[in-house]
Order: C-alpha cells, then sequence, then structure tokens
C-alpha cells in the first residue's frame, strides 16, 4: 500500500474509528484499526465485537493494499506532524508514516499484526432503511440516554429500547430507579411508516454505538438507519456503524406510566434546577438524597448531612394542595430538568413512596419517571 492523504482528514478518520477500539479485551487485536487503500479511498475499520465502525476518505492511493496497526499509535503520530500531506506505505508487515511537508525529516515505523486475526466488519445492510434528521435523533438519544442501567447485571437495561407504534418513534432507557421517554410523530420527522421500519417487538439499541452519534459533528443531516435480526445499521456522512442489538425483553414501560393524576405543581425550569445544584453541594454523596418539602405557592429543596452540614433554599411553585415532602436522588432530577425544553415544568404525584413524573408544561412527548428515596432528615 502507497497513499498520500491529508492530515487533518487522516486524524479526523483515526479519531472516530479509534473511538470504539477495545483496550480491556483479552484479545489484543481488537485494540487495533484496519487500514485499506483502493480506489482512492482510504477505510479504516475498528472493531470491539460488539460495534464496528468503518470511516472513509478520499486520499491519493499510488498502490492499492492494507494492514492492521494501533490506531492509537498511529493517531498520536500524526496529531504531532505539521498539517501537510501523509505518506503511508507498507513494505512487508510494517507501515511507514512520513510527513511530506519539506520542513520536517522524521519518519516512523509501526509494525503491523495479523490481518487474519481481524474480525469482519459488516457495515452493509440487507434490508430497508429509513431516513431521519440527525440533530432530531441526537435530541431524542440526549433525552433518554443518561437514564440507561449501568448495571450489566440487568443486560436488558443497558441500552435505549426502540419502537414504532401509533405512528411515532419512541426511544425509552430505565434503570429500575427511573425512566426516561421521548416520542416522535414520524410525520414530525419525515418518515413513512412501512411497517418495516423496526422489528415489531421492538429493538434495544447498546450505550455504546448512541454515544457515538452524540459526539460526531454531522456535515449531512440525514442519518440512515437499518435492523437485520440482531442488528443495527447507521450510516451519516462517511461514516458506516453496525452493532449488535442487545438480547433480552425489555419493561412493558406503559404500563408503569402515571395516568389521571391530581396532585401536582408548576414550577420555572431554570429556578429549581438553580436551587437543586447550589443546595446538592452539600449532600451526602453516598446517597444523594435531597427532600422536596411542597407548600402552597412555594417548595423547600433541602439537604443535610452527617459530615458536612445541610443547606435549603425556598423557590416560588404553583400548588395548592396539601403540604408534602418527598426525597429524591439529586442528580436524577438534574439530568432530566437538563434536557427539558420548556420553560415551565410540571412535577405530578400521588404520595411521597409512589413515582413521580417530571414534564414540560409546553412541551409533548417527553416524560421522566422517577422513584422516591426513603426521608431520612
Amino acid at each position: 500500500m502507497n497513499i498520500i492523504a491529508d492530515k487533518k482528514q487522516l486524524s479526523k478518520q483515526l479519531s472516530l474509528a479509534d473511538s470504539i477500539t477495545s483496550t480491556r479485551s483479552s484479545l489484543p487485536i481488537l485494540s487495533n484499526v484496519l487500514i485499506e487503500g483502493k480506489d482512492n479511498k482510504l477505510y479504516i475499520t475498528s472493531s470491539n465485537l460488539e460495534t464496528g465502525i468503518r470511516v472513509s476518505g478520499n486520499v491519493d492511493v499510488q498502490d492499492e493494499g492494507s494492514i492492521v496497526v494501533s490506531g492509537r499509535k498511529l493517531l498520536s503520530i500524526i496529531r504531532e506532524l505539521p498539517d501537510s500531506n501523509i505518506l503511508l506505505k507498507t513494505d512487508s508487515n510494517k507501515l511507514l508514516v512520513k510527513s511530506l511537508d519539506s520542513s520536517i525529516n522524521a519518519k516512523f515505523t509501526l509494525l503491523g499484526v495479523d490481518r487474519e486475526s481481524f474480525p469482519v466488519v459488516k457495515t452493509e445492510i440487507d434490508g430497508s432503511e429509513f431516513v431521519v434528521d440527525a440533530e432530531i435523533l441526537r435530541s431524542m438519544i440526549k433525552k433518554v440516554i443518561f437514564s440507561i442501567s449501568q448495571d450489566e447485571s440487568k443486560y436488558a437495561l443497558t441500552g435505549v429500547f426502540m419502537e414504532i407504534y401509533d405512528g411515532k418513534l419512541a426511544m425509552v432507557a430505565t434503570d429500575g430507579k427511573r425512566l426516561a421517554l421521548v416520542e416522535k410523530e414520524l410525520s414530525d420527522i419525515g418518515v413513512e411508516d412501512d411497517g418495516s421500519m423496526i422489528p415489531d417487538e421492538g429493538v434495544i439499541v447498546p450505550k455504546t454505538a448512541l454515544s457515538e452519534l452524540l459526539k460526531y459533528s454531522f456535515e449531512d443531516q440525514n442519518v440512515s438507519i437499518g435492523f437485520s435480526k440482531n442488528q443495527i445499521f447507521i450510516k451519516y456522512d462517511n461514516v458506516s456503524m453496525v452493532s449488535n442489538l442487545i438480547e433480552g425483553k425489555f419493561p412493558d414501560y406503559k404500563k408503569i406510566i402515571p395516568v389521571d393524576r391530581e396532585n401536582f405543581f408548576i414550577v420555572d425550569r431554570e429556578t429549581f434546577l438553580s436551587a437543586i445544584k447550589r443546595v446538592s453541594v452539600l449532600v451526602d454523596e453516598a446517597f444523594k438524597r435531597v427532600k422536596l418539602s411542597i407548600l402552597p405557592g412555594r417548595m423547600i429543596v433541602s439537604t443535610q448531612s452527617q459530615t458536612m452540614g445541610g443547606a435549603e433554599e425556598e423557590i416560588p411553585i404553583e400548588y395548592g394542595g396539601e403540604d408534602i415532602d418527598i426525597a429524591l436522588n439529586y442528580q436524577y432530577m438534574l439530568e432530566c430538568l437538563r434536557e427539558i425544553d420548556s420553560e415551565a415544568v410540571v412535577v405530578d404525584f400521588e404520595d411521597s413512596e409512589r413515582a413521580i413524573t417530571v414534564k414540560g408544561r409546553e412541551e409533548k412527548g417527553y416524560l421522566n419517571i422517577i422513584m422516591p428515596m426513603k426521608i431520612s432528615f
């Protein structure tokens, strides 16, 4: 292989591909990337066996070929070179890296590893695909991804559940103590439901694949998504990504969404968010507990710590019911408030022991459910 590539483009390709390489796997090959030069394009592929990425870019291919090398080491070398064209050339099982900038006379040699051991990454889907606006997709992911479970023993909860129902695309995440749900009308995201977009039973997409979309700066605002029996395929700009879907049964979230509750208060989102942030400075981080004392026309947000003291702040609310105290994990509340687009937030509840629902007053199709904690102060 003998190719000449632009430094900035090469650096971007390597950064994208190297973002999912595995450094903890028992298979050393997964810490490497596959570099291929053909048809005047450079293809860089990586995989951690669950997710694979293939990034392409236009280059000057003088001799076609391929090699598997450490993506991290190659990226480190590229970043230290001047903003000029770079020569990548293979010699047996070695990759020569050299800047074509006349101001520098340095060359680097990376040893390659066995190409046959590198996993096959299939990025072309056999079935149908649908296209969604990139920013709408990114917004939906952001609204739910923080509720994914970190507990690997709850495998079905370690991803985002996606399904189509009643002409809507729904995305849901839960860790058993909270739940985030966002829905968009298919007509609002420019998609026609032909019955084949997503399997009828829905799919669970792992966090890794969705996190990549949040980190990426889109040039083309169209994202193509397709599914096979156990994989999701995502294409955007010059990136093709494939990820295994999570096996298991996701909880029937529709059954746990509270309906027709009469107790609620309305509060300014920014005021509520700021109060929780200030009070949580003295929270006991072992429990992350804050107490909401809900009174007619006002709410007291407070916390107490045996080692640091306590804090409280009173804020105005719209509420005319009976006094009630509800304790919550402050981080759960902060994370959902940050993603609500409405200026005013509606929080409904039944009592201090049952889940609360948090929604934007003017925002449709997005809600969070949070389980309360035991009140200890």
